[in-house]
């Protein structure tokens, strides 16, 4: 195994998103609404695929916190078993942007599998679960961490690095690790960016830290053309087109909608997935329910917002930059978080 080594220290930690329960209370009543829209009416969307989003997959340990942006072991296996039951077919998200580049249709119910930031779990915990089930999947890195003894410094957990938790349930992954779930031939490793910041105006740094992500991608383990996700989901058009010149396939965003026929591939959202969910209102969100929901929720959010405290204000400016509150300075437009 690697001996872990220190993580570049000249960029500046990144930030962590508040844990915010009242956002993941409403994402829960979404969900569930969801659900019974698709189990009356069935499919909303046709001729699309959704790409479902993880991160850590960790068990819940007795005396801290429930793990922050995490599913255990048992739901994972519920949740996929549960959507392969029910007639979705994963495929590698790789084989879907072929497909799409070429023109071709891709089947009703078709779905991806993704992996964000690389958490050691992603090895011990989800790979036996997806060789178990033959489900494939893409993991986005933040290469800046890969051999790190410590937390993701963005990790919003209280238990990562605390006394009595397994360190397998917030480490970063090794490079050898990291290479024995590409050798399972089910993983593909992508782009996360390096040090995984807000790089919303900063356009430059973008550049720098994305270009680094690639060459250790290409270098370590032989990927040459990788696909990626932004970090946070935050994307402007201006990082959008960098990424297009940086040699990735795909930019990856985290607004909870279907991929479309001929949509940009650097454009595409996916859905995030929690404990809380169970494989009905995963078949909602691809199914294409949950979009249209969340999107009326936000077109509340804005208003609620104008007339909410500063803090509130702030947060979701940096949640979602197109609020662009009136009277504040302007930022460019997201494209999506």
């Amino acid at each position: 195994m690697t001996a872990p080594v220190a993580t570049d220290c000249a960029h500046p930690a990144p930030a962590k998103l508040a844990h915010s329960p009242l956002r993941e209370g409403a994402a829960w009543a979404l969900a569930r609404v969801a659900t019974g829209l698709h189990a009356t009416f069935g499919p909303r969307t046709r001729g699309g695929f959704g790409i479902l989003m993880y991160h850590r997959v960790s068990e819940e340990y007795s005396g801290v916190d429930c793990p922050t942006i995490n599913v255990t072991p048992a739901r994972l296996r519920e949740q996929l078993a549960g959507l392969l039951s029910r007639g979705f077919t994963p495929w590698p998200l790789e084989r879907l942007i072929a497909s799409c580049d070429a023109g071709q249709p891709v089947p009703a119910k078709a779905f991806a599998v993704t992996f964000d930031d690389g958490f050691a779990n992603n090895l011990s915990a989800a790979l036996p679960i997806l060789e178990s089930l033959c489900v494939p999947a893409t993991l986005f890195l933040a290469t800046a961490f890969l051999d790190s003894p410590m937390p993701f410094p963005n990790d919003n957990w209280s238990g990562a690095g605390a006394a009595g938790v397994p360190d397998v349930a917030w480490r970063p992954l090794t490079t050898d690790e990291a290479h024995q779930l590409q050798a399972s031939g089910l993983v593909s490793l992508g782009a996360h960016t390096h040090t995984h910041q807000f790089f919303v105006e900063r356009p430059e740094e973008f550049r720098a830290d994305l270009s680094q992500c690639v060459s250790i991608l290409r270098e370590r383990f032989g990927v040459e053309r990788p696909m990626f996700s932004f970090p946070f989901g935050l994307a402007t058009p201006e990082l959008v087109a960098i990424a297009k010149q940086s040699g990735v396939c795909c930019g990856l965003m985290t607004r909870p909608d279907c991929v479309l026929p001929g949509q940009d591939p650097f454009r595409w959202g996916r859905f995030g997935v929690t404990t809380a969910d169970t494989p009905a209102t995963l078949a909602a969100k691809l199914g294409g329910w949950y979009s249209p929901l969340a999107r009326s929720l936000r077109a509340v959010q804005r208003p609620l917002a104008l007339v909410g405290p500063r803090g509130l204000r702030e947060h979701l400016n940096r949640r979602n930059p197109s609020f662009a509150f009136a009277g504040e300075k302007s930022k460019p437009t997201a494209i999506e978080i």
